[in-house]
């Protein structure tokens, strides 16, 4: 019978995690032959099955990572809810399906095989090309200390070795020493932004605001009919609505490096939270059609700018 040989990739669900499948061997008498895999991903209420038909070959992969995926990505993030993050198990067990006399056939199912535990997120693709892996849950790179306002706090994501974390850290006057950072008087317009890295794990960074803000309100325009009198008249009226703020954000001065990182992975990022007046709103990262990188005609320094919709309509102030 088909036997699971191994299961392969990385522990990120966004990656391929592939099952490689030793066919069985059957009746040569038999019309129809595919090999078939269960995966169990957490519990037995998540079964999926994947196949594909027999042909002269003896080993069959199966690439089992959007079943992870459907399961983990049911888990919905909150800004301030740090350290619980999703994981499921993988079990697989493999079967040969063949139709022989006309009468359909089942061998197996194998003894079932262990994948162990997976996380949301996702290898990039140079990382992926070249077998490199993230020191950490975050790839905030090292070529020079990341500035960091006085009085906010500051997510620190823990070593890539087992399963996620992620430690608060508040930024004071005496952190200006550290290697990893290093703090300054928030600006008058400082905030905290945090986000669901590639990695699948919440992170932050501090960003200013630029002082153009602009608010999109939608107009509907339509006529309220009713009975008309010599004084009374069937009269015009306008509904607005999705009175929600965008707002011009600017990651600071950078360096090639800390620039890469903010074009792939804040820009990117899918989910994101603004601390306003104490209390975490909901945002998407709006980046520009193209953002400018490195200029080499200009000497100015390097930053990023991008808008920030609040995903709540009114003010997102107190």
């Amino acid at each position: 019978m088909a036997v699971i040989n191994t299961i392969t990739g990385s522990k990120l669900a966004g990656c391929p995690v592939v099952v490689e499948v030793v066919r069985g061997n059957i009746d040569p008498k038999a019309t129809f032959h595919r090999v078939r895999i269960v995966a169990t991903v957490g519990n037995s209420n998540n079964q999926f099955e994947f196949s594909t038909p027999v042909g002269n070959d003896t080993i069959y992969n199966f690439d089992v990572s959007s079943a992870l995926r459907a399961v983990l990505e049911k888990y919905g993030y909150q800004a301030d809810q740090l350290g619980n993050y999703p994981a499921v198990s993988l079990s697989v067990v493999a079967y040969d399906d063949y139709l022989l006399d006309g009468e359909e056939k089942h061998f197996g199912p194998s003894t079932s095989a262990d994948g162990g535990q997976f996380y949301l997120g996702r290898l990039t693709d140079r990382e992926r090309l070249t077998g490199a892996r993230p020191s950490s849950y975050s790839r905030k790179p090292a070529s020079s200390p990341e500035i960091v306002h006085v009085g906010k706090t500051l997510l620190v994501p823990g070593a890539f070795n087992g399963a996620p974390s992620v430690s608060a850290v508040a930024i004071t006057a005496q952190t200006a020493a550290t290697a990893a950072y290093y703090s300054i008087a928030a600006p008058k317009d400082s905030y905290e932004l945090r986000f669901i890295n590639s990695l699948g794990v919440h992170e932050s960074c501090h960003i200013t605001c630029l002082p153009t803000t602009e608010v999109n309100i939608k107009s509907e325009h339509h006529t309220i009919a009713r009975q008309e009198t010599l004084t009374q008249f069937s009269r015009g009226v306008t509904r607005k609505q999705d009175d929600y703020e965008m707002w011009k954000m600017s990651s600071g001065p950078l360096d090639r490096q800390w620039q890469q990182w903010w074009l792939h992975e804040p820009l990117m990022a899918e989910q994101a939270w603004l601390k306003v007046d104490g209390q975490w709103l909901p945002v998407h990262i709006v980046p520009e059609e193209t953002t400018t990188g490195i200029d080499r005609a200009k000497a100015s320094a390097l930053t990023v700018e991008f808008t920030l919709r609040f995903d709540i309509n009114g003010s997102p102030f107190a």
